[in-house]
């Protein structure tokens, strides 16, 4: 099977099993003490490596050389300052790793629903508390701990709402608890319980359980006092069915790893989600240049062999032919280290400079990265009689093929295949052209539709004929 047929697979589909060049080097093992070449590049020794690596961790933030803003960024948002008695106390907000504090926010209408979260579970909490049962057979036990999962469910949901990067399977999941019986899916929910209104008395889950046990329903209302406990619980559960109305209307574009296809998504979590995959990428650049070491292909090496360059234009069947391209070709080390440069600064701030940056440069970058990662040979030949080293896979070497070097290889594919499914999301609606001076041009189906409309209401109105006289 030549080269054009595995292009059109996946990269990783095309690896062979394991073989004798495997059994050649040692096991791959990683000491945690060894500084990293980022690092190396930073002229830190080992403390210096440590106390960035718990930075990270602290904050969530992938290092980057002369990034003051990011920095202040990320510590601003891993601490919450609270002035106590006359002096500042900070609390710690764990943040996931890797998620660029600086490059995307929390936009759209993510943001209205954790706005709108913030005030709903905050009364609704205080009303939660406040309810005392109107059984007079009631198991305080139970009681209690239905009112604990109601509360906990309300914080999941506030805290998610407001996470740089929403789960959404679990969002649908706490809404499933607390309003429902089982967790279906969240369209067959849309139309509320038996397709009607979810009310205090039809609602399901948590909500519903804590109804039971408390025992608060119509029939158990004696007095003005019961009845302002029944109201709480009213109040309590039309809040929450606000909320998960709302989570119904934007489920579709909230997502920022299935962002939409016409460009309806939120340009803020698109960002965080792209900042995210970048600090993976060259966190596994990285570990190709650690597989590569361990097969003895060291830094300087890679500056001299050479890897093949796929034509800009793809040639027929949607794959690049490496056997009747042009035999273009770059080093190793400058692949690896365009991709790793472009992880780290180069995406960041062709992002920065909004959609248009994203449309027009990043896509682009990504796009072109993608493809001659792709390309990168994945299967040893075996040497001609003839020292032929214009061909570049005759100067590779044997480790280069090995299967620890082949997988990091894949998976840098991988992510890079992701950042450009998402960043390819991030455009301006086709109808929207913008001119070189940020004003919106029209497109030619507006034009027209435009024009007939104004010839509509420009044209005289036709007078209307004269009714024909009867005949005597």
């Amino acid at each position: 099977m030549n080269d054009i047929d595995d292009d059109k697979r996946d990269r990783g589909a095309a690896l062979r099993n394991p073989h004798d060049i495997d059994a050649a080097f040692p096991i791959l093992t990683k000491d945690v003490g060894t500084v990293t070449p980022s690092s190396t590049d930073r002229g830190e020794g080992e403390l210096g490596r440590l106390a960035s690596n718990a930075i990270s961790d602290v904050l969530g933030w992938k290092f980057r050389p002369g990034d003051a803003k990011g920095f202040v960024a990320a510590l601003s948002g891993s601490f919450d300052l609270t002035q106590i008695e006359g002096h500042t106390e900070a609390t710690w907000r764990p943040r996931g790793y890797a998620v660029q504090a600086d490059l995307g926010a929390v936009t759209g209408a993510q943001a209205s629903l954790a706005a709108r979260a913030r005030t709903a579970i905050k009364d609704s909490l205080t009303l939660l508390d406040a309810l005392t049962p109107l059984r007079v057979d009631f198991d305080p036990q139970d009681a209690e701990l239905f009112r604990s999962l109601v509360r906990d469910d309300m914080r999941g949901l506030l805290h998610e709402f407001e996470s740089p990067l929403i789960r959404v399977p679990k969002v649908d999941q706490l809404f499933a608890m607390l309003l429902f019986n089982s967790a279906i899916d969240v369209d067959t929910r849309r139309g509320g319980v038996g397709g009607g209104p979810i009310t205090d008395e039809n609602v399901g889950g948590h909500l519903g359980r804590l109804r039971d046990e408390f025992g608060l329903i119509s029939r158990l209302v004696n007095t003005i006092e019961e009845e302002r406990v029944q109201t709480s619980f009213i109040t309590l559960v039309d809040w929450n069915v606000s909320l998960f109305e709302g989570w119904t209307r934007v489920r579709a574009r909230i997502d920022p790893f299935n962002p939409p296809t016409d460009s309806s998504g939120f340009f803020g979590p698109a960002l965080i989600a792209l900042s995210q995959l970048m600090a993976a990428t060259a966190a596994q650049v990285e570990e190709l240049w650690a597989a590569l070491d361990s097969v003895l292909i060291n830094a300087g090496e890679r500056e001299v062999l050479r890897v093949p360059v796929p034509p800009v234009i793809p040639t027929g069947g949607g794959g690049s032919d490496l056997d009747t391209a042009p035999k273009e070709s770059m080093t190793l080390g400058g692949l690896t280290r365009w991709v790793h440069e472009f992880a780290l600064n180069d995406g960041k701030k062709m992002a920065e400079l909004g959609k248009d940056g994203v449309d027009n440069a990043f896509v682009q970058v990504a796009r072109r990265l993608q493809d001659i990662v792709g390309a990168l040979p994945r299967r040893f030949r075996t040497p001609p009689g003839e020292d032929n080293t214009r061909d570049f896979a005759n100067t590779l070497p044997a480790g280069f093929f090995s299967r620890r070097v082949q997988i990091a290889i894949d998976e840098l594919h991988d992510d890079l295949q992701e950042i450009v499914r998402i960043a390819q999301s991030v455009h301006h609606p086709d109808d929207f052209l913008p001119e070189s001076n940020g004003s919106a041009k029209l497109s030619d189906k507006q034009i027209d539709d435009l024009v007939a409309r104004l010839k509509a209401e420009l044209s005289p109105p036709a007078k209307p004929r004269p009714r024909p006289r009867p005949k005597a």
